[in-house]
């Protein structure tokens, strides 16, 4: 099934990039990056970025205001890959990928200077094609845990790993 990723939430002011692969179903469905309710990525980003924030308080956040949030904190959000064919939902199960153009990317946003992939996947797709842009732009990349239900590492390393490259 050929699947088209979204475009992504970005403005001028970024410095931080965050890039994961390809939504699965439920988020396509809801037209949401991360929109899987066992997908922890708004949970983690909201206690970075709100550390005082209440669990009632983010149940009742809407992702525009999510999305508005990131941006305040310079931080933009999209896919690696652009388009692919996948069942399922799983990393694993892509074929006929196509990337997103980063040069262009980098070119209109030159601000970005940092590059969170959230996963070893999103890193795999992007160094195959874009590898040397991270010398060329002297990008920082970190490689996180997955925020992906899948990815069985305990939801507390997460927050705390995902936390520290906030910090550096």
């Amino acid at each position: 099934m050929g699947i088209i990723s979204f475009d992504a939430i970005v403005n001028p002011d970024c410095t931080t990039l965050i890039l994961g692969t390809m939504p699965g179903i439920l988020s396509l469905e809801q037209q949401q990056y991360y929109g899987h309710p066992d997908n922890v990525f708004w949970d983690i980003m909201l206690r970075i970025l709100l550390p005082s924030i209440t669990e009632e308080q983010i149940d009742n956040l809407t992702y525009q205001y999510k999305k508005e949030l990131l941006l305040s904190n310079r931080i933009a959000l999209w896919d690696v890959l652009q388009y692919c064919d996948r069942k399922g939902s799983l990393d694993s199960k892509i074929t006929n990928e196509i990337k997103n153009d980063f040069k262009f990317f980098f070119k209109q946003y030159p601000q970005i200077t940092r590059i969170l992939f959230n996963g070893q996947k999103p890193e795999k797709y992007f160094h195959t094609c874009f590898k040397n842009l991270i010398t060329e732009l002297n990008l920082v990349t970190i490689t996180l845990p997955s925020t992906s239900p899948s990815h069985s590492l305990n939801t507390f390393k997460k927050l705390r790993i995902w936390r520290n490259a906030f910090k550096v």
